[in-house]
């Protein structure tokens, strides 16, 4: 989940696109820089796969040992290929296919079986593919493409059936693709491109037509390509490259041209290629590599060189 604090992270992670880390054939190093942002912490994973952090450390989610702000970008560790930066905790995936976390711990997000917070990167796993740091919550997708999930489970979030936290990984289900953990909702993609949704629902994020609560993951789409869940609003790319969006939308994050929430998907745009939720904002990458935005601008965080919100996409012009 990227936060208005690092917005400009947040353009350089659409512009290179959803995927920012890919492989060479022949190495294991990355062939882009990858960046995650946090609500005040952001991390680099650079192409010789060094993992560089700065920002808030009040919780130690930089990793160096300390609980020091740091405003320069420090290196942290080696051999790592996926970050995600949560609330207020890190999530690191090596090369060696394990995962790491470090930071804030309170409900148990580090999945280390603890509810105390760790300054340094501590092992939780193995066998880890893909990960996804929301605000006080973790997801991890297993190499078998199982799901699991540990960290605060208040509104159903980790999608187990229940509203207890968990300390530990535990296994939600199978055959997922894709993950993306909001503030207080889950968004899941399966194999069969379908769309599952969990967690908190006052805006109608999860798209279900309602303002429940779902403490187990309802279907709620079909032919759906990617996903990005921001902090109250949801976005979905389908098969035929048209973005949708629900959930919040008080700043206009959804792009629909009003400020009005909605329970199910809105059709926003055409010919998208990358979506990025952001806090109250939102980024896309249209087949033609134009980066549009739309939603709260308070802070220039849209970089269309204004401080306007905005409720419909406007095209961001790169220098």
């Amino acid at each position: 989940m990227k936060k208005i604090i690092y917005a400009a992270l947040s353009l350089c992670i659409i512009a290179i696109g959803t995927t920012a880390c890919k492989k060479d054939k022949t190495t294991t190093e990355t062939t882009e820089i990858q960046l995650s942002a946090g609500i005040r912490h952001s991390l680099v994973l650079k192409t010789d796969n060094t993992l560089w952090a700065c920002g808030d450390n009040s919780y130690g989610q930089l990793g160096d040992g300390t609980t020091i702000d740091r405003k320069s970008l420090l290196k942290i560790a080696e051999g790592i290929k996926t970050i995600s930066a949560g609330g207020g905790h890190t999530l690191v995936l090596k090369t060696d296919n394990s995962l790491w976390a470090c930071g804030d711990n309170e409900f148990g997000q580090l999945g280390n079986g603890t509810t105390t917070d760790r300054k340094s990167l501590v092992k939780i796993t193995d066998g880890i593919q893909a990960i996804s740091a929301g605000s006080d919550h973790t997801f991890v997708i297993k190499t078998d493409s199982s799901l699991w999930a540990c960290g605060r489970n208040q509104y159903g979030q980790l999608g187990d059936g229940t509203f207890s936290n968990k300390n530990s990984l535990i296994k939600i289900t199978e055959n997922v693709k894709a993950i993306s953990a909001g503030g207080l909702h889950t968004l899941v993609l399966k194999y069969d491109n379908c769309l599952w949704a969990c967690g908190y629902n006052e805006y109608g994020q999860l798209g279900d037509g309602t303002t429940i609560h779902k403490m187990t993951f309802v279907k709620i789409a079909d032919n759906i390509k990617a996903i990005s869940a921001g902090e109250y609003h949801t976005l979905v790319l389908k098969n035929d490259y048209t973005m949708w969006t629900c959930g919040n939308n008080i700043s206009g994050q959804l792009g629909d041209g009003t400020v009005l929430l909605k329970k199910n998907l809105v059709k926003i745009s055409t010919d998208i290629k990358s979506i990025n939720a952001g806090e109250f904002y939102t980024l896309a990458l249209k087949t033609d590599n134009t980066i549009w935005a739309c939603g709260r601008n308070d802070d220039g965080q849209l970089g269309d060189g204004t401080t306007i919100n905005r409720n419909s996409l406007v095209p961001i012009f790169l220098p």
